[in-house]
Parts: C-alpha cells; sequence; structure tokens
C-alpha cells in the first residue's frame, strides 16, 4: 500500500494538521550573545578576513522534491519528484479518486506527514507543476514522448546553473582569527560582508586560519528567524501556495525576531502600472514582460530555506551565515532564470550566455539589492530578498570599516536614485545593459 511505498508508516492517525506559528514581538534583528542581550564586539576578535571556496552545488543544493521535500527519483509527470508522490499522483489519476480535507485545505505536507491529508497532498502535486495530461490512461508502464523536449530543457538548465556557480565560487566560508580568549558571538554583519564581498569583487585575505563549517560555526550565533508571508499577500503566487506559515530559524535561540507583520509580499510591477500602456515604448514594454514576479521570487527563495531547515536534525540547523548564503545563491538562480528566459538573450548560444553570465552575475546581484532598497526599502534598514527589514544601525555598530564604507556607499547610491525616481523601466534597461556588456 502506500505505506508500504514510503518505507514507513506515520504513528498519527491519518488527519490534516494545520501548524501555527506563535506571535512574536518585533525587534530589530541584533547581536545575540548567550545571556540575549546586545553589546559590543570584544576588541580580541578579528572579523575582517574571509575566503572564497570552490562551490559544490551538487552536494549542497540537492534536488528535493517540491511536493514533500524527500530525495527526488527523477522526472515524473511533468517535473523532478520522489517516488513516493510520483506513485501518489499517478493513483490519484488512473483511479479519478476524489479527496476531501476535513481541516482548512492548508496542511503542512513533508515528508514525515505527507499521508495525513491527501487532499492537501494532491493540490500541491498540482500546483508545484505535475501534470494531469503525463498520466497514461491505458495504465501501461512509461510516460508520455511529448514531455521528452521538455526534460531536456530542464537538465540543460539545471546544468547551466551548476555551470556557473562553479565557476564564480559563491559559497564563502568565514575565516576568524581569534587572537585571544574564547570564541565569542559575532554579528549579523558578518553573512552580510562575505555575501557583499563575493558581489563587489572585493580583495580577500587567505592567510587567516581554516575555514569554520559555514552550516553550524559556533562563531555566528545570531540567527534570522524568517516567515513566509501571508497567502494573501502574495498576488498571482500559485507556484508553492500550500507552504503553511511556519518560521525558519538557525540552531540557536534568539530573542531578535521579525514578526509576520512585518515580512509582505511586494511586486515591482506595481511602480509602472499606473502608466498608460501606450505612452510605453514597445521594446520597453517586451522588456517588462521579462520580469519575475517579485512575490513568487521571494516565496520560492523562502519555501527553499523551509524545506532546507526541515530536512536537517536538530543539530544540523543552518545558522544565520549558512541561511544568508543560501538565500544569496537562491537569488542567484532566480536571476540565471530571468537570463535565459528574457528576449535577445534566449536566442544566443550556450557558451555565449555562460560568457555574459560569468562577467555580470555580480553587478546583477547588486542591482537587484539596491533596487529592492530604493522602492522597498525603508529608512535607516536593509531589505533582504525574503521581505526582513534589517535594521542599519545595528549592523554598522559591529561592522568593521570595510563593511560600513560598503554600505555607505549602497546607501549613498540607493538615496540618490530615489532621488532621481528611479521606476521599473529604468531598473529593467539597466539590467539589460549590464548582461550585455562585456
Amino acid at each position: 500500500g502506500a505505506g508500504a511505498a514510503d518505507g514507513h508508516r506515520d504513528p498519527s492517525p491519518a488527519r490534516s494538521r494545520l501548524v501555527m506559528l506563535p506571535k512574536v514581538e518585533t525587534e530589530a534583528l541584533g547581536l545575540a550573545r548567550s545571556n540575549g542581550e546586545q553589546g559590543q564586539m570584544p576588541e580580541n576578535m578579528q572579523v575582517s578576513q574571509f575566503k572564497m571556496v570552490n562551490y559544490s552545488y551538487d552536494e549542497d543544493l540537492e534536488e528535493l522534491c517540491p511536493v514533500c521535500g524527500d530525495k527526488v527519483s527523477g522526472y515524473h509527470y511533468g517535473l523532478l519528484t520522489c517516488e513516493s508522490c510520483k506513485g501518489f499522483f499517478k493513483r490519484t489519476v488512473q483511479n479519478n479518486k476524489r479527496y476531501t480535507c476535513i481541516e482548512n485545505q492548508n496542511c503542512q505536507i513533508d515528508k514525515t506527514q505527507r499521508k495525513r491529508c491527501p487532499y492537501c497532498r494532491f493540490q500541491k502535486c498540482l500546483s508545484v507543476g505535475m501534470k494531469l495530461e503525463a498520466v497514461r490512461a491505458d495504465r501501461m508502464r512509461g510516460g508520455r514522448n511529448k514531455f521528452g523536449p521538455m526534460y531536456k530543457r530542464d537538465r540543460a538548465l539545471k546544468q547551466q546553473k551548476k555551470a556557473l556557480i562553479r565557476a564564480n565560487g559563491l559559497k564563502l566560508e568565514a575565516m576568524t582569527q581569534v587572537i585571544q580568549a574564547m570564541p565569542t558571538d559575532l554579528t549579523i554583519s558578518s553573512a552580510i560582508q562575505n555575501i557583499h564581498s563575493a558581489s563587489k569583487g572585493l580583495p580577500l585575505n587567505h592567510t587567516a586560519l581554516p575555514p569554520t563549517d559555514y552550516d553550524r560555526s559556533p562563531f555566528v550565533t545570531s540567527p534570522i528567524s524568517m516567515t513566509m508571508p501571508p497567502h494573501g499577500s502574495l498576488q498571482g503566487y500559485q507556484t508553492y501556495g500550500h507552504f503553511p506559515s511556519r518560521a525558519i530559524k538557525s540552531e540557536y535561540p534568539d530573542p531578535y525576531t521579525s514578526s509576520p507583520e512585518s515580512i509582505m509580499g511586494y511586486s515591482y510591477m506595481d511602480s509602472y502600472q499606473t502608466s498608460s500602456p501606450a505612452s510605453i515604448p514597445h521594446l520597453i514594454l517586451e522588456l517588462l514582460k521579462c520580469e519575475p514576479d517579485e512575490p513568487q521570487v521571494q516565496a520560492k527563495i523562502m519555501a527553499y530555506l523551509q524545506q532546507e531547515q526541515a530536512n536537517r536534525s536538530k543539530h544540523e540547523k543552518l545558522n544565520t551565515f549558512g541561511l544568508m548564503c543560501k538565500m544569496a545563491d537562491q537569488t542567484l538562480f532566480s536571476i540565471v532564470e530571468w537570463a535565459r528566459s528574457s528576449i535577445f538573450f534566449r536566442e544566443l548560444k550556450v557558451d555565449d550566455q555562460m560568457k555574459l553570465l560569468q562577467n555580470c552575475w555580480s553587478e546583477l546581484l547588486i542591482l537587484d539589492h539596491i533596487y529592492r532598497q530604493v522602492v522597498h526599502g525603508k529608512e535607516g534598514s536593509i531589505l533582504l530578498v525574503t521581505g526582513q527589514q534589517v535594521d542599519y544601525s545595528v549592523i554598522a555598530s559591529q561592522a568593521g570599516a570595510t563593511l560600513n564604507n560598503l554600505m555607505s556607499h549602497a546607501q549613498e547610491l540607493v538615496a540618490k536614485l530615489r532621488s532621481l525616481q528611479f521606476d521599473l523601466r529604468e531598473f529593467v534597461c539597466l539590467k539589460f545593459l549590464v548582461l550585455f556588456s562585456l
């Protein structure tokens, strides 16, 4: 039966269960010390040295089933899924089964409780892209040949992403040099400095001690708590519509978390919808059509991070630095997908696409960050791609000279672009200029 296919049976009865997120206070994200207080970084701690290492995409970004988070076994009915969800989807369609949900039709579906609510599981199968028409009505083995080209394109995209990441070494590992005493807590600025150092191509010092484990470093203990935005705030959001509202936290407790109300879905498209289409040149309209929906990008990254944390044991949970690096990875992937589906760029040969992307990926990451601050950022804080506001003064008080200088220049650029009323059309044009510049 279904239990045998999954390899285990759930100990709890087969019923729907809704995971509720406890309400937390809205606090600025700061330095979490062992006693829960904020404080200055000790003088005996130096955090200015970082190292870029080769990125192993296959190890750190292993494909997970978009339905339940289990390990994928291959392409099934339109996309990569696990064997369990493949079999469930096939039986449901071939037997024309009709399910009902005894809860709110928003049950959590993951590897440990995917059998509790077949209604929500099937709806999630459909929402992530499994195709009814791919199931054979004659019950014979083998899929439909018409999906072969789609699978080939998907494989080509994944190979392109892997090659891009390997070529640029986005994965970062902190190089923390302790001059005296025991290790002490560091601020979130270390994670941000790593990401921005890579994006800007800053000279990095390679003479420090061997790198720490970036997933579970004891030196970085100020975790980011991230919550999925309410479904109602994500207009046009379909792909991950059945992920529950739940928090992502690192393995370390922290009173400095953002409330669900502080993370709202937003869309870049709002900034030009008031303009008359007749007043926008045709070429600009074509470029705008290529622009991804920001709430969908935000939701996909959040969903990935949630699944990443859910699949780890208690002692393997990502800390702040690990979450920030994964966030940067996923943002880069969304930029690659935007480029490959964009007008003009998609007509190029794959080798030429790779050369352009390898040349400009860091500038595109910075531009994406800057425009997010211009349109949706708040004064005195930095808005992450996941929708969280990180207080600027907290970061600045803990950061070294290099990071403070970098953030200062970024804030100045944001202020200038705001004064110029930098809008979506100009942002999109600038993105294409950067993309095609060698």
